[in-house]
């Protein structure tokens, strides 16, 4: 998307839509897979894994074909490649096989977001991640045109409003995102992006 410097660090903000699909390479240069989705405890918001697709069976010493891990890196660095700064040998000591009962956030992708009082605000279009403390900051909601008027906001003819909505305003997910306010209390705490 729009990662084209490599960043070293311990920690920065990113789109989930940055993460899919990007290449994990240990400190000692082997490929330990792509990056499928994020690992999230829907309660505090944490990133509590990254889900990588290995296509080497040795990765968990298993049999032939694809493996799901769970990982969770230290620090990193973020080109078109994430480099991690643990090795293959320690990755595969701490990796453990994909829990598909945690939670994952890229099905929250193309959800619709309600307010409490179960009005349609928009679809989310993203999620940002803050890699320094691994938790979930945000989703980007690409709002309705109802919710445009309803929120008095001005648009042009054909362009779309972006907004950015905290987790602490997130009651629950589901096969949609319900917020804990209503229309009036999420314009008050959206930001809207340019």
């Amino acid at each position: 998307m729009f990662l084209y410097a490599s960043y070293v660090t311990s920690g920065m903000i990113i789109p989930l839509v940055s993460f899919k699909d990007i290449q994990l390479i240990s400190s000692d240069a082997f490929v330990v897979g792509e990056l499928d989705d994020v690992h999230y405890d829907p309660f505090g918001w944490n990133v509590v894994g990254l889900k990588v697709i290995s296509k080497k069976s040795s990765m968990l010493g298993g049999g032939m074909g694809k493996t799901a891990v769970m990982i969770l890196p230290d620090k990193f660095v973020l080109n078109d490649v994430m480099l991690l700064s643990q090795t293959m040998e320690r990755i595969r000591d701490s990796a453990v096989p994909d829990n598909k009962n945690i939670s994952l956030l890229m099905p929250m992708l193309s959800s619709k977001v309600v307010t409490k009082d179960s009005i349609s605000v928009g679809t989310v279009q993203d999620v940002v991640i803050d890699t320094a403390e691994w938790k979930v900051k945000s989703i980007i909601v690409r709002l309705e045109r109802d919710a445009i008027d309803a929120m008095g906001l001005k648009k042009g003819l054909f362009s779309k409003i972006n907004v950015e909505i905290r987790t602490n305003l997130i009651l629950s997910t589901t096969d949609m995102v319900h917020l804990n306010e209503e229309m009036s209390g999420v314009k008050d705490n959206m930001t809207v992006l340019e």
